[in-house]
């Protein structure tokens, strides 16, 4: 019976692996080749070398991925900070609505976004930074999630009082006490905030902006190979963020 059980889980996690890594391996060998010449890096070079907007749009996206990671960071840490010490009775409210992003559709979002800004502000939407609130919102659900477990692991009315019995001032607390030990809890909130950033199509198409997403997705008309090879970059590029953000959130955290 256990040797049974045992073949089947084998028989499982194979056939797991053969779906996800198959497609996988199919678009890296179809990015990568070229009919009657083999490997090359020709197409990728051809296309990172033959076009300025790839490292244009290349840069705008990461400089999207930074803003949103900052602002979100700031956002969220500072209100959760507010519920863990001040208000935990709202934190299942909190919880509850960080999940709404999910449940709203980014078309919805983009919208009525547009609605609103069209009467207010025309010229908000036209420029690029006005894809971090919508990206902001979109990757809340998961950054909440990483800070909220990683204010979980820590006293925090513990670290406050003892800063305070010391006679430090709340911002010194929060700069020297809270926010060191914190640090594990922001770098894997970012880390997923980027991941998601860099995959991002539907908003920035939506808004009418140049990202790298959109460019991969204009390239795959005119150069498919190419853009085979540079996706399977970026989703390697997106498991090496997601395998950091592992590690971090399995580094053992001790108070400062």
């Amino acid at each position: 019976m256990n040797r049974t059980s045992t073949i089947l889980r084998i028989a499982v996690l194979l056939g797991a692996v053969s779906f996800f890594a198959l497609p996988f391996l199919a678009s890296a060998y179809f990015g990568f080749t070229l009919p009657g010449r083999g490997f090359t890096f020709e197409p990728l070079m051809r296309l990172a070398t033959g076009r300025s907007a790839f490292w244009d749009q290349l840069g705008r996206t990461l400089l999207l991925a930074l803003c949103t990671a900052v602002v979100g960071s700031a956002l969220l840490t500072s209100t959760l900070l507010w519920l863990h010490l001040r208000a935990r009775k709202l934190l299942p409210i909190a919880e509850g609505l960080s999940v709404l992003p999910f449940v709203v559709p980014p078309v919805a979002l983009v919208m009525g976004a547009n609605l609103f800004f069209r009467s207010i502000y025309p010229g908000f939407l036209t420029h690029l930074l006005s894809l971090v609130p919508f990206y902001v919102i979109i990757t809340m659900p998961l950054m909440y999630r990483a800070l909220d477990s990683g204010m979980l692991a820590l006293d925090l009315r513990t670290l406050v009082d003892a800063g305070k019995s010391l006679g430090a001032r709340r911002l010194r607390i929060l700069i020297q006490i809270l926010l060191p030990n914190l640090a594990p809890a922001m770098i894997a909130s970012s880390l997923i905030c980027v991941a998601m950033v860099l995959g991002e199509f539907v908003m920035a198409s939506l808004l009418l902006h140049n990202t790298f997403p959109v460019f991969l997705a204009q390239a795959g008309q005119d150069n498919p190979r190419a853009a085979a090879a540079l996706a399977f970059l970026t989703m390697v590029g997106t498991w090496l963020l997601l395998a950091a953000v592992a590690r971090t959130l399995h580094t053992p955290r001790r108070p400062q």
